[in-house]
């Protein structure tokens, strides 16, 4: 051998680039028709989709949170808890995937699917 590739491993080499390409760019599309679920004690008491800009209450054990909804993206803004943490979590949205958790409402706020 002489340690040069031939045109069929450079037409792999391509192909297999190209896959590789064409994944990542599939990857990390926006995803779109997104359904979000707010459950409190284990049931589901609010879903929303992050398309339509909105504020949201939701009752919880130590008086509620108050959601934020915009351009795609949502947060707590405020709670009623000792601790804030969901309120310093930040933006969630479909291609971060977080989950706000407000352990002392007994709050969570998650994806709930992907209508794609």
């Amino acid at each position: 051998m002489n340690g040069r590739m031939k045109k069929p491993e450079w037409i792999m080499l391509a192909v297999i680039a190209a896959v590789c390409l064409l994944a990542i760019i599939v990857m990390h599309r926006p995803r779109t028709d997104v359904t979000v679920q707010v459950i409190h004690d284990g049931k589901t008491v609010l879903e929303f989709t992050p398309e339509q800009d909105a504020l949201y209450h939701v009752e919880g054990n130590c008086g509620g949170l108050d959601i934020e909804v915009k351009n795609g993206r949502w947060h707590v803004i405020h709670e009623q808890c000792p601790n804030h943490i969901c309120a310093k979590t930040g933006w969630a949205s479909a291609e971060n995937l977080a989950v706000i958790t407000c352990m002392p409402n007994d709050i969570v706020i998650r994806i709930s699917e992907y209508n794609e």
